[in-house]
C-alpha cells in the first residue's frame, strides 16, 4: 500500500465509533475511521468532507499491519492492552512508528502510546483530549519531569544526531539529574541558547570538556573528537559546497571529491546541506545523481548571479580558462557562497581528480 498519510481512527464496537466519528467532525485535515465489517452505524454515518468511513475484516492485528506505515498518526479507540498486543509485531522504531495515541470508548483518556516526541503522539493526545473533553496520559520521561525533549529539539533545530546509540545515554543522563554539557560553535550560541536554556549551552572554542564521564552534546560542524562515550554530534546542516565539472562526469567522481575536500578541510558531511553551481548544470546526471545520494539540495545560478558574486567578492580566485568556457571567470566558489546564503568562504578552489570544490559556510 502507498503512504496515504493523515489520521487512522480505528475502532472495534458501535460505541467506539461514536467517539471516533467526534473526533474525525473535529480533528483537522482528512480522517480515515476505520470499522469491522458487519458493525452497523446511524443513518448519515457514512462518511463526510472531512473523513471517510471504511470496513476491515479479519484479525485486529493483521489489518494494523496493512496500514500501520500508511499513516502519520493513528487514533485506536479500545483498550490499551488490545492495542499494545496487536500493534506489537508492527513496530520498527521510534523513528520510523507513527504516532499512536489510545482512547477509551468513553474518551476519558487519550494516552501517548508510540511516538511521543519524534512522532507527535504527546501533541495528538492533548488535541484528542482537547475534543472529547478527556485528559491527555503522557509517561514521556523528559515531559513528565518537564526537561527538554533531545531529540524533538534537535529534529526541529534540523540536527543529524551521530551516533544514536550514544544519544540514548545523553537522554537517560538528563532523565536521571545528571548534568549535560552542550558546547557550541559561536554562530549557533543563541539559537542553542533559546532552545535550550535549562542547559546553558557554551561557547565551543572557549570550553573544554569538564570530564569524559560526563554527558553532553557537540553542535559542531568541524570533525573534532567526542570527549566521551556519553556524548553526541549535533551536526547543522550550515555547508554549501560549490562544484564545478566537465559535462558526463560520474557521480562517483564528484563524491570522491567532496569527501576529500571535506576531509582536508576538516568538515563533516552531516553539515552539508547543498550543492552547487552553475545554471546550465542543473541537469548534469552526475551531479543530480550525487545530490540525491548525499540527500541534499542541488541549487543553481545564472551566470550573471555568479558574476555579482565575483565582483562584491575581489578576492575570490578567477580562472581564465573557465572564463573562456562559460563566460565568467569562477564557478564553485560563488556558487558556494551563493547557496550558503552570501555565507562565508571557508575552503577555497581545489581540483580533485578533474572536480573542483569550494566550500562555504550559512551565515
Amino acid at each position: 500500500m502507498d503512504e496515504v498519510g493523515g489520521v487512522a481512527i480505528v475502532t472495534l464496537t458501535r460505541p467506539g465509533f461514536q467517539t471516533a466519528l467526534r473526533l474525525a467532525l473535529a480533528l483537522p485535515g482528512k480522517s480515515t475511521v476505520y470499522i469491522p465489517a458487519g458493525l452497523e452505524v446511524a443513518a448519515g454515518g457514512r462518511g463526510g468532507d472531512s473523513f471517510n468511513i471504511e470496513n476491515y475484516s479479519g484479525p485486529l492485528s493483521s489489518f494494523l499491519g496493512r496500514v500501520f506505515h500508511r499513516y502519520r498518526s493513528l487514533i485506536l479507540v479500545m483498550a490499551v492492552g488490545i492495542a499494545v498486543r496487536a500493534l506489537s509485531p508492527h513496530l520498527v522504531s521510534k523513528k520510523a512508528d507513527p504516532a499512536v495515541v489510545v482512547v477509551d470508548v468513553a474518551g476519558q483518556h487519550a494516552v501517548s502510546l508510540l511516538s511521543g516526541h519524534l512522532g507527535g503522539a504527546n501533541a495528538l493526545a492533548r488535541l484528542v483530549a482537547d475534543i472529547l473533553g478527556g485528559r491527555a496520559v503522557i509517561t514521556t520521561a523528559s515531559e513528565v519531569q518537564g526537561l527538554p525533549p533531545l531529540d524533538l529539539v534537535a529534529r526541529d533545530l534540523n540536527m543529524d544526531v551521530r551516533p544514536a546509540a550514544a544519544f540514548s545515554k545523553v537522554m537517560a543522563a538528563l532523565v536521571n539529574g545528571e548534568p549535560v554539557e552542550v558546547l557550541v560553535e559561536r554562530p549557533l550560541l543563541k539559537t542553542l541558547e533559546e532552545a535550550l536554556p535549562a542547559l546553558r549551552p557554551r561557547l565551543l572554542e572557549d570550553c573544554t570538556p569538564e570530564g569524559e564521564d560526563r554527558a553532553g552534546i557537540m553542535v559542531t560542524w568541524r570533525r573534532l573528537p567526542l570527549p566521551g562515550p556519553r556524548w553526541v554530534y549535533w551536526r547543522p546542516r550550515v555547508i554549501s559546497a560549490g562544484i564545478g565539472c566537465r559535462r558526463g562526469v560520474p557521480a562517483g567522481t564528484i563524491l570522491c571529491a567532496l569527501g576529500m575536500a571535506l576531509a582536508e578541510a576538516g568538515l563533516s558531511r552531516r553539515s552539508l546541506a547543498a550543492l552547487a553551481s552553475v545554471d546550465f548544470k542543473g541537469d548534469e546526471p552526475g551531479l543530480k545523481e550525487a545530490a540525491a545520494r548525499l540527500g541534499v539540495k542541488l541549487l543553481t545560478f545564472t551566470p550573471r548571479e555568479l558574476a555579482g558574486c565575483l565582483e562584491r567578492r575581489p578576492f575570490l580566485n578567477r580562472s581564465a580558462r573557465v572564463n573562456r568556457f562559460i563566460g565568467i571567470p569562477g564557478v564553485c566558489e560563488p556558487a558556494a557562497i551563493l547557496a550558503a546564503g552570501e555565507g562565508e568562504l571557508i575552503w577555497p578552489k581545489k581540483s580533485y581528480r578533474g572536480v573542483t570544490v569550494a566550500l562555504a559556510l550559512a551565515r
